[in-house]
């Protein structure tokens, strides 16, 4: 294998690494094989040019071929003939996903949903950024360049994720980097006569790029971290800007220390309800989002009025209060509108599209920062007769959507959502008890700390561990919900904040929220509260029924069943509480599942980084070994006592040119050793015995040996042994400075030249 093809295999790797950063960034995996696909095809495609026609600029092109070849092959959509061959429709298909994915970028946080054109988006930066790795690397041979492409693939997921990324994404990242740079300062550094070894300057910047990987990744695990407020950033004394994610996960908070105010507004309304400014609806087990369909027609616009709330029925409409509220955006910058629910028009200018079946308002290119407008909305309280009242069964529509579950949702979540219910069939009391279940009866404390487990059995670790914030209470009730056939959903907003002054509310940070949404057709989507009250305050009063719900049966014989509104909770309490104890149990983790739960990035890291400590280490010492184990007469064990010595002196900083004499290095030597000191002595030894197996001439190896010396060489057979060389290299390493001892004791570059002279064959 040629340099310029290892050089690639290593250029595709710091390219594939660099794509797997973005994982955070993206909710599902299903991109990630594409985009390793293009990595291997851009890759692929130079090495197979490279090898047959030895001509880098027609790599270049044939790869620019390869990446649009992969983006025609998987997103053609049925317009490329026999699925590869381009037609015009193709390329506008590839136009309009990348404008989509545009879109999507623009509106959206992270992580994302993968919705349309998004996908796209993220096969062709890999085959872009493997492109110009391998144009810097191979072609160019300018491997230091190749660095650009990898970092600005690198800080995406820096600055953009929840946390940052992983030490183990960057570590695997680096490291073929790192190995790029030592490949070319191998080929770019002139060769004495006979071959020389590389300088200590060259070991040193190796050597320092390595604990600086090292360092880079421990120290902030070692460092106390900070909480993960993706709510609020800073930027300045009275210039807060907030950013709600319109993508909630069950691992991420809602959560901010800041109070400072984002949002005034005046109303009539007199117990006004939580500004909405987003639903999610779809849930893949971890995270909800809002769902994707077509985009938004123009003709949409707030300013011409909203549609009418879906499932709200004519009568109701006409019961409901007309209310209006002005809203002032004093540090919230993002693409949704913060409105009370449900709006009717909204007086704003710019353009503001409305969606038909959330009401969610979206800015074409405009943004919510020092915005000032006014809303017209309806103040719908729905009764309790007309939520018990509604059909069991919503439009086939709304309840295929909205009712859809992962396969991979643990059952102990529809279990415990059956046994808090104690099987009643009414959706308005299967969602009282649901709300009452989380509020009150079942031991749930707030905590701003997201449960350990953020995976797709997140609710089933919530519903164990009884403690989080409104995200998980929100998540929660909505599964639970969907599990029982009710249509539900997730709203993300803010709290009503505080009055100031009559009709006047301020809203800071800390009133950033999220709630569930039900369906009950004739009323449509009803808010519900199970987040307990040390954060919401009261309940909306239609959740909390005044009629007494289904007798729950008694624990004993005979007892009567509860008469009253007032002894209704306190039964269905205890029972949902008894009920509710084996599902616990079933979601307590396991010894197994307390294995899986183990940081494992971190304990992998650590290895990775105990066995990159360690290598120099033990490849040194086994080199040694199997140095010494060769030796089979006095001449060998000359030769190998002498590369033993020239190895083992440059850790200490101590090299020579190649074309240098035995004698001239023993003499260079000299100047560590004491004259007459047993270190001298085998010097001379080794000098004179390595002459002998060279030239045929020179000193006996045994001549000149002191009595008293504690390590001689064998009277009988004349060859030398590894004792010997210590005393040299303890002598010599006396007169150097501590950390070139340290170096070299417990991290010698031996192995590492090693590598390095195998990188340099071609």
């Amino acid at each position: 294998m040629t340099r310029s093809a290892r050089t690639a295999l290593w250029a595709a790797a710091a390219s594939g690494a660099a794509v797997l950063t973005l994982r955070p960034l993206v909710v599902s995996s299903g991109w990630v094989v594409g985009a390793l696909g293009m990595v291997c095809a851009v890759a692929g495609a130079g090495l197979v040019v490279r090898g047959v026609f030895r001509r880098r600029g027609l790599a270049v092109a044939v790869q620019a071929l390869a990446v649009l070849g992969v983006l025609v092959l998987l997103f053609n959509g049925g317009t490329a003939v026999a699925g590869i061959v381009p037609t015009p429709a193709t390329f506008s298909r590839l136009v309009q996903l990348t404008t989509d994915g545009v879109q999507v970028v623009q509106r959206y946080s992270v992580p994302a949903v993968d919705l349309r054109g998004l996908r796209l988006l993220l096969v062709a930066g890999a085959g872009l950024v493997a492109f110009a790795v391998d144009l810097f690397a191979v072609t160019l041979r300018r491997p230091a360049l190749a660095g650009l492409p990898l970092l600005g693939m690198v800080a995406v997921p820096l600055a953009l994720a929840p946390g940052g990324s992983s030490a183990i994404a960057f570590a695997v990242v680096v490291v073929p980097f790192l190995v790029l740079l030592a490949g070319d300062r191998r080929s770019s550094r002139p060769r004495a006569a006979g071959g020389g070894r590389r300088s200590v300057a060259g070991v040193t910047a190796s050597a320092t790029a390595a604990v600086g990987l090292v360092a880079a990744i421990a120290v902030p695990a070692a460092v106390p971290g900070l909480d993960e407020r993706p709510l609020t950033i800073n930027t300045g004394p009275g210039d807060t800007i907030a950013v709600i994610n319109p993508i909630l996960n069950l691992k991420a908070s809602l959560g901010a220390r800041s109070d400072a105010t984002i949002v005034t507004y005046q109303t009539d309304e007199p117990d006004p309800a939580p500004l909405r400014i987003v639903t999610a609806d779809v849930f893949d087990g971890q995270t909800w989002a809002p769902s994707t369909g077509a985009d938004i027609p123009r003709s949409q616009r707030v300013q011409d009025g909203l549609s009418p709330a879906p499932g709200l029925s004519d009568a109701v409409r006409q019961a409901a209060a007309v209310r209006t509220t002005r809203i002032s955006i004093r540090g919230l910058d993002q693409t949704y509108l913060p409105l009370p629910y449900p709006a009717v028009s909204v007086d704003i200018a710019g353009d503001w599209l409305y969606e038909k079946d959330s009401l969610n308002v979206v800015g074409d290119g405009e943004t919510t920062r020092g915005r000032t407008y006014t809303v017209t909305h309806l103040e719908v309280d729905p009764t309790e007769q007309e939520l018990r009242g509604a059909p069991q069964q919503a439009p086939e529509d709304i309840q295929k959507r909205y009712t859809a579950l992962p396969d991979s949702l643990p059952q102990v979540v529809r279990d415990t959502a059956r046994q808090v219910t104690d099987g009643s069939t009414d959706h308005y009391e299967q969602a009282a008890a649901l709300q009452r279940y989380f509020r009150s009866t079942g031991g749930f404390t707030y905590s701003t700390t997201a449960p350990n487990d953020g995976g797709s059995d997140a609710v089933a670790s919530f519903l164990n561990e009884k403690t989080g914030f409104c995200v998980q209470f929100a998540s929660a009730m909505a599964v639970m919900a969907r599990s029982l056939g009710i249509p539900a959903r997730v709203a993300i907003g803010f709290l009503p904040g505080e009055e100031v002054t009559d009709k006047s509310w301020r809203i800071s940070a800390q009133d950033a929220h999220a709630w569930p949404e039900l369906y009950f057709d004739g009323v449509g989507w009803v808010r519900f509260e199970p987040t307990p009250a040390t954060r919401t305050g009261q309940s909306p009063a239609w959740t909390t029924p005044l009629v007494p719900l289904t007798p729950v049966p008694s624990s004993s014989a005979g007892a009567p069943a509860p008469s009253t509104a007032a002894t209704a909770p306190s039964a269905t309490a205890s029972t949902a509480t008894s009920t509710t104890s084996a599902a616990a149990a079933q979601a307590r983790p396991t010894g197994w599942d307390r294995f899986l739960a183990l940081p494992w990035g971190w304990i992998l890291g650590a290895l990775v980084l105990v066995v990159a400590v360690l290598t120099p280490w033990v490849t040194a010492s086994w080199a040694s070994r199997r140095r010494w184990a060769r030796v089979g007469d006095v001449s060998s064990s000359a030769e190998a006592a002498w590369q033993e010595l020239a190895e083992r002196v440059h850790d200490l900083g101590l090299s020579w040119p190649a074309s240098t004499t035995p004698r001239q290095r023993a003499a260079a030597l000299s100047e560590f050793t004491e004259a007459g000191s047993p270190a001298a002595v085998e010097l001379q030894r080794m000098r004179a015995a390595v002459e002998s197996a060279r030239f045929g001439a020179g000193s006996s190896p045994s001549a000149g040996a002191v009595p008293g010396t504690v390590l001689v060489a064998s009277a009988q057979s004349g060859r030398l042994v590894r004792a010997q060389v210590d005393v040299v290299v303890e002598a010599v390493a006396a007169s150097r400075p501590r950390w070139l001892q340290w170096r070299a004791r417990w991290f010698p570059m031996a192995g590492v030249r090693r590598f390095l002279d195998w990188w340099d064959a071609d």
